[in-house]
């Protein structure tokens, strides 16, 4: 199997395989990234094969990537109910709610998070707070890494360079010396190219699709973090929807979380060895895991409290409550 392309296999058809959904529909989503990005090729389409293949082809979901909406706009019309889904991330939004990012920090074992009450916990603030269900958190622990342009000298750091980071690598970026700047998605390649920026922050999976390894060939080590998506649908929708067909959506949800555990660590192998192919090197950002996991496990936190104040808080010692 080429794991650059989106993940196809025979889904284990749990209870709800045999489940019929009343009336045939087609449901709109937005993705934040088009199908270039792993994620997308690999956790939305993933979902939507899913969600046809469990409904017995009674459900259909049509993608819309950023050219339709951009990635940090695409949660109002949702909410408005222009469109059914959305395939995200909480860094995209962290303007609504600070939690959708800090899930980054939570322990990545996905029936924990379950067993546990996290993912109800975030399910019910996103009903409470933003209009929307939560239907999965699909996860690569595969993480975040720097891009950088040049090596990093060991002595000086990343001292006054610019990196592109969204808020929760601040720390980490910070630590290092650098500066940490917002450029839009759409105009990273050229800014690494222009040396508008000297490096990103980005998941360690993903940036083959967008070239980033081409202007910025020094792959940083080691990652840290989880990423943590959202898959979500508008709430007003989905309570109109019949048991069986919410029932379908949830078991694709949560079929999806299990097929990514361990498929996105083979994915970072090949997109690796591709990158290397293309002339791109491995260099270290001086830290172990477990001190790059730490600064940004903290930040992450620290948007959810900053953007989020008193519900952030409380996200946070709940997760701290159950040891994740």
């Amino acid at each position: 199997m080429n794991a650059f392309t989106k993940l196809i296999g025979t889904a284990t058809l749990g209870f709800v395989a045999a489940t019929s959904v009343a009336n045939a529909q087609d449901m709109k989503m937005l993705t934040a990234w088009g199908g270039n990005h792993s994620g997308t090729a690999n956790m939305a389409y993933g979902y939507i094969d899913l969600v046809q293949e469990l409904s017995g082809g009674s459900l259909s979901i049509t993608p819309s990537g950023p050219e339709v909406v951009p990635a940090g706009q695409q949660i109002q019309p949702l909410t408005a109910g222009v469109f059914d889904l959305i395939y995200t991330h909480g860094l995209y939004h962290t303007g609504t709610t600070g939690i959708g990012a800090a899930i980054d920090a939570v322990d990545g074992d996905i029936e924990k998070r379950r067993t546990s009450g996290i993912w109800d916990w975030i399910d019910n603030h996103y009903q409470e707070t933003q209009n929307l269900k939560v239907v999965s958190i699909p996860t690569a622990n595969t993480g975040f890494r720097f891009f950088l342009k040049e090596p990093m000298d060991a002595g000086t750091k990343l001292d006054g360079m610019k990196i592109r980071a969204l808020p929760s690598y601040n720390q980490i970026v910070a630590s290092l010396g650098a500066t940490a700047v917002v450029i839009p998605f759409g105009e990273l390649y050229s800014s690494l190219e222009k040396g508008v920026v000297d490096g990103i922050v980005w998941p360690s999976v993903g940036a083959v699709g967008f070239k980033f390894h081409e202007v910025a060939p020094y792959l940083a080590e080691p990652a840290f973090g989880s990423v943590s998506y959202l898959i979500m649908m508008n709430l007003d929708k989905w309570n109109a929807l019949d048991t069986n067909t919410q029932a379908v959506m949830l078991e694709a949800g949560h079929k999806l979380e299990q097929d990514m555990v361990g498929f996105f660590d083979k994915l970072l192998v090949e997109e690796n060895a591709a990158m290397v192919a293309g002339g791109a090197q491995f260099t270290s950002i001086g830290y172990t895991l477990e001190q790059a996991n730490k600064y940004f496990a903290d930040e992450a936190m620290n948007v959810a409290v900053s953007q989020s104040g008193e519900v952030g808080e409380a996200f946070r010692d709940f997760v701290a409550s159950r040891g994740m």
